[in-house]
């Protein structure tokens, strides 16, 4: 049942390759531990102090709480799918309170920091240099995913009115706008990828590899990570650190929350009032400058 709830995933909720990988280990990890501590009970047909005591014995093992969110999650996903398919009439995870996870803020870098990496000219006439510099542009300028960077198409961007379509988690589409000059620098790319792989079939992506071939998520980790490192108060330097920086300065600048959730691709509010934290250092200046008795 584990494979066919995998599939289901994929293939009708349209879940991402790496979730699905994630409920999958999961899912076996759980059926594993039922096999070595409660012989002869199968998944399908276990109970909540079952469930209770395998997240109890991860605990001991170290794992975070939001690696224990997702391990009941998964399992409580994988109960809702049977009881749509009619194999059980009960989720065992029901009652089981999800593992509170302690708050973070987001790293992001500062706007002087991101301005004096934009500045930096590409040299041009190099495909490497013009399409790993725009990758850090399009992070700082749009606030995608690094999924979402991968999978532009150059059919995904209107010139005419300068936006960008972006296919997003669970494959949810949402329509960005870029700013006139950024929209010059994504179609020169286009112009020089036709140019150097004239008479070469490539894959109809805005950023390819150095062979024509669609990029993979290591490359441009490890691209943005290699702008990031320059600078060096960011304890962390990922192509998501250019998200958070995205969604922050926009915070700072005036922008609605409720615009900034659109932009980001946001499910739910919730999950884009995490930036309103990261703005206590203005909202301190302000204090101290208008309040009478600061």
């Amino acid at each position: 049942m584990i494979d066919q709830f995998i599939t289901y995933l994929t293939k009708e909720k349209r879940y991402s390759a790496h979730t699905a990988i994630s409920y999958r280990n999961d899912l076996n990890s759980f059926k594993g531990y039922l096999g070595e501590n409660y012989a002869g009970v199968e998944i399908e047909k276990c109970t909540p102090p079952l469930v209770r005591a395998w997240l109890a014995e991860m605990a001991t093992h170290d794992y975070s709480p939001r690696s224990l969110r997702r391990k009941r999650t998964a399992v409580s996903s994988f109960f809702r799918y049977l009881i749509y398919k009619g194999v059980t009439d009960s989720n065992p995870t029901r009652g089981i309170p999800l593992p509170k996870i302690p708050g973070r803020l987001p790293v992001f870098a500062d706007e002087k920091s991101i301005n004096t990496l934009i500045q930096t000219n590409a040299d041009e006439s190099d495909f490497s240099s013009v399409r790993d510099h725009l990758m850090l542009e399009i992070f700082y300028a749009t606030g995608i995913r690094l999924s979402e960077l991968i999978g532009i198409k150059t059919t995904d961007i209107d010139y005419g009115k300068c936006t960008l379509r972006i296919i997003g988690k669970r494959n949810k589409e949402r329509i960005i706008p870029i700013s006139e000059p950024l929209a010059v620098k994504m179609k020169a790319l286009e112009s020089l990828t036709e140019t150097i792989f004239e008479g070469i079939v490539t894959d109809p992506n805005l950023f390819l590899t150095n062979s024509g071939k669609k990029l993979y998520p290591k490359f441009v980790y490890r691209t943005i990570h290699g702008y990031l490192e320059e600078v060096a108060s960011l304890s962390k330097k990922s192509p998501h650190v250019m998200r958070h920086t995205f969604a922050t300065h926009l915070l700072q600048n005036g922008a609605e929350l409720n615009s900034i959730k659109e932009l980001l691709g946001h499910s739910s509010l919730a999950a884009t009032q995490v930036y309103t934290h990261t703005n206590i250092k203005q909202l301190k200046e302000i204090y101290l400058k208008s309040h009478p008795k600061s």
